[in-house]
């Protein structure tokens, strides 16, 4: 009888500490967030703005929570020099509280930025990423081209 107790309540023990699946339950898990990147237009002159579009896709279909900061792009030359970026939405208030993103089942949520400091970039192609909160969980990038001002 001992051991049948202690086979219950080894099995009772494991199955409560594993993550539910259950529809309902908020899955923390950035693994499951999809990101991506597009920018408009696609040819801009050295000065002008481009507009990136950062979208976040949740894979699961169950609820998933993700910190919202940081959510950035960058953009990268062939050299892999950073010409351009933006800041993180959301980080400073979220440097003192946490300020989850909520995905709904197979949700989709697109944040807009512009790449402003063109001024300075030499003509060319560069590439744009987005990342959400690790620099390892990158979009793959697409091409933008700067052209010369004069």
């Amino acid at each position: 009888m001992h051991r049948f107790c202690l086979t219950v309540g080894l099995v009772f023990a494991l199955v409560s500490c594993r993550e539910s699946t259950e529809p309902g339950t908020v899955v923390y898990d950035l693994d499951a967030i999809l990101v991506g990147v597009r920018v408009a237009p696609g040819t801009i002159t050295a000065g002008a703005s481009a507009n990136v579009s950062v979208t976040l896709k949740n894979t699961l279909a169950s609820p998933v929570e993700i910190s919202s900061c940081p959510i950035y792009f960058w953009v990268q030359g062939s050299g892999g020099q950073i010409v351009g970026g933006s800041n993180a939405i959301g980080c400073l208030a979220g440097a003192f509280v946490y300020m989850p993103l909520k995905f709904r089942p197979f949700e989709t949520k697109t944040m807009q930025f512009e790449w402003q400091e063109t001024q300075n970039v030499a003509a060319g192609v560069y590439d744009v990423f987005a990342w959400v909160n690790d620099p390892q969980r990158a979009s793959t990038p697409v091409r933008i081209t700067v052209l010369s001002a004069n």
